[in-house]
């Protein structure tokens, strides 16, 4: 079994991620109007926060993520009985070890982008389970500008934007997830790459409204040719 960073911060975590999920709030609009019986796959999915959202709209949700802690405390958070959400502990990319076979209608990451190492084989996992014209949604730190309230960036203090990579800071919140986990920086050119690369077309993008926004959102669909 795959350990995760997370798996050690677990309990912390959730405690700690305990606002709304922002795909159900200020980029509501990037998910389709009308969730009722969607096979949905909830990326990275946590201790199922935006799971719970997902099926709250009477979704079929498939959550997936590499930390076994976190998932163990996803399935303490389902109502038992409810075969209409499941989770499973793996990493996104390793589509064999997870996936059924059976299309998802969509898919959505609820800031877990930037925590994960390998970009490029998460969203082609996603193109993979995908039906053509599926739909896909993510939020995440915001690449470009300050990545929290004291007007700190979102990449490597010491470096700059353009400096793609892992980091960590004690500075950017003492009590939150990057001095005790890091984050994966990269840049908005990146994160549109990579999905235009794999077949998503980039539909609608999504920031709160605020001086600087510290969250982006993305709506994409998946075409019906991968574009390489």
């Amino acid at each position: 079994m795959t350990v995760s960073a997370y798996d050690a911060f677990a309990g912390w975590y959730e405690q700690w991620a305990d606002w709304p999920t922002s795909l159900f709030g200020y980029a509501r609009h990037l998910l389709p109007d009308r969730l009722v019986g969607q096979r949905v796959l909830d990326v990275a999915c946590g201790h199922g926060r935006l799971s719970r959202d997902l099926r709250a709209a009477q979704a079929e949700v498939v959550g997936v993520d590499i930390s076994s802690e976190l998932i163990n405390k996803a399935w303490a958070s389902t109502p038992s009985g409810d075969t209409c959400v499941s989770f499973q502990q793996a990493d996104v990319a390793d589509v064999d070890a997870w996936w059924d076979g059976t299309p998802f209608d969509g898919a959505a990451c609820e800031m877990a982008l930037m925590d994960i190492a390998d970009l490029d084989g998460a969203i082609r996992a996603v193109a993979t389970v995908l039906r053509p014209g599926g739909w896909f949604v993510a939020s995440m730190v915001h690449p470009c500008f300050p990545g929290n309230d004291a007007g700190l960036s979102s990449w490597p203090p010491e470096e700059g934007y353009s400096h793609e990579g892992h980091w960590t800071s004690a500075n950017h919140n003492p009590e939150g997830v990057r001095i005790r986990l890091g984050s994966y920086h990269r840049t908005l050119a990146t994160y549109a790459n990579t999905l235009i690369r794999h077949g998503f077309a980039i539909q609608a993008i999504a920031e709160p409204s605020d001086t600087l926004p510290q969250f982006l959102a993305l709506g994409c669909r998946r075409q019906a040719t991968e574009v390489r």
